[in-house]
């Protein structure tokens, strides 16, 4: 083992594992509701999607394809009365605080279209605003420029009826194509956020036999140090939503950040990481 005093001084200082409540809360703007729900419908998603733009990337929150048509998700946990003013939207929250925001129309519809670029994408892509907050009071048309914008309780009918009035023969489209973009979290914070290049990571299971996690397939990395072994604790939530124990010692993974540099990050200087 090499330099065991340098494992045992960056284990005893790394930051302890989050309860689970505290781990749904990485979902951030009511993301993790918006996926429970696809899932629970067995609908084919891929979440914190990106594309390349210029020298960094566009990133949503979501791909969906929904027999055969896709859909690019926003999803927004805007409280209060929600409408447009010009090219912007506004929110009045219900203690009288005001607040404009930039259109996610039009950051939708850019994604869109630089995402069936770089891809060769020739089929419809259909762009969704969710508002996830059950309180939310939306002075808004149906659709703006293309755009749905719908309370969450209306987003599978509206997947099903855009379904139903696309033209038919598109084939089912390989989501995985898709570069996916990966949140590393410590002390509650978001420290790092990138494409994640390693696919696979090496590591024990509960019987001590070598494995290879897929990468790709999963939805949560929880990192939990355990100094006197020298190794880390993983629990890993699979996108089917199983669960998973790994153990591991020195683990290090290459990110290609959003602002085109590279980063090495040690998996027991992580707390939590979110694909």
């Amino acid at each position: 083992m090499k330099n065991p005093f340098g494992i045992i001084k960056r284990r005893a200082l790394a930051a302890p594992l989050p309860v689970v409540e505290e781990i749904e809360q990485f979902g951030a703007d009511g993301e993790d509701e918006v996926l429970r729900l696809l899932r629970r419908q067995d609908i084919r998603v891929t979440g914190n999607v990106t594309v390349p733009h210029n020298d960094k990337y566009l990133e949503k929150d979501f791909l969906v394809e929904y027999e055969g048509t896709l859909f690019v998700l926003e999803v927004k946990n805007w409280k209060g009365e929600i409408g447009q003013r010009g090219d912007r939207f506004y929110q009045k929250k219900d203690n009288g605080e005001y607040k404009e925001h930039k259109s996610p129309v039009g950051t939708t519809n850019q994604f869109i279209h630089r995402m069936k670029k770089f891809y060769g994408i020739e089929r419809p892509v259909w762009g969704v605003v969710v508002f996830v907050d059950p309180g939310c009071r939306l002075q808004l048309p149906a659709e703006i420029d293309g755009v749905a914008l719908l309370p969450v309780n209306k987003l599978i009918a509206h997947l099903r009826q855009r379904h139903a009035s696309e033209p038919k023969g598109f084939s089912a489209y390989d989501t995985d194509r898709i570069l996916r973009c990966t949140h590393f979290y410590n002390d509650g914070r978001a420290f790092c956020k990138g494409i994640l290049a390693d696919t696979h990571l090496a590591c024990k299971n509960e019987r001590g036999d070598e494995v290879r996690l897929d990468m790709t397939r999963l939805r949560y990395l929880s990192v939990q140090n355990q100094p006197l072994r020298m190794r880390d604790k993983l629990v890993v939530t699979y996108t089917d939503g199983r669960i998973g124990i790994f153990y591991n010692r020195d683990a290090i993974l290459t990110v290609a950040c959003l602002d085109g540099t590279y980063r090495k990050i040690a998996l027991n200087r992580v707390r939590h990481i979110v694909f």
